[in-house]
């Protein structure tokens, strides 16, 4: 695919899966063999569509209020770079914290890789920790999974 196409998939990642929570688009886009780096924090991975559904699950469950917009986004090759601000608010419990109603900004940054129309690989880097403070989480808590 070319890498205008790779960053239209990428457009519409975000736009399905994370705004209208849509999570039937995982199983689409999502390749099998696909690894989620990073995704709760540093060190909290994910792999496959079966474990990132549970993790869009568990986000969606503790910030009923979600929108992330895509500030910039280009492609080179089979490789996407994506710049997002996430808009959150804390609806339901994170784990075993209890909703906090806050609503927060966070910045996001991701570089996927793609093939055959699917996401392959993904570095994320995002500011959990003021996730984690707002859901009132302990300081010594570094993921939200």
């Amino acid at each position: 695919m070319t890498p205008a196409q790779n960053i239209e998939v990428v457009r519409r990642w975000f736009a399905e899966v994370w705004n209208q929570r849509n999570l039937d688009t995982i199983d689409e886009l999502l390749a099998k063999d696909a690894i989620a780096y990073d995704m709760g924090g540093p060190g909290a991975s994910t792999q496959g569509p079966t474990a990132f559904r549970a993790v869009a699950e568990h986000l969606h469950r503790a910030f009923g209020e979600m929108h992330l917009e895509i500030e910039d986004i280009f492609a080179v090759d089979d490789r996407v770079a994506v710049r997002l601000t996430g808009k959150l608010k804390q609806t339901g419990p994170l784990g075993d914290l209890p909703p906090t109603n806050r609503e927060i900004r966070v910045p996001i940054m991701c570089l996927l890789r793609m093939r055959d129309g699917q996401i392959t690989e993904g570095w994320n880097h995002w500011d959990v920790a003021t996730a984690l403070r707002a859901a009132n989480a302990p300081v010594t808590q570094t993921t939200l999974f």
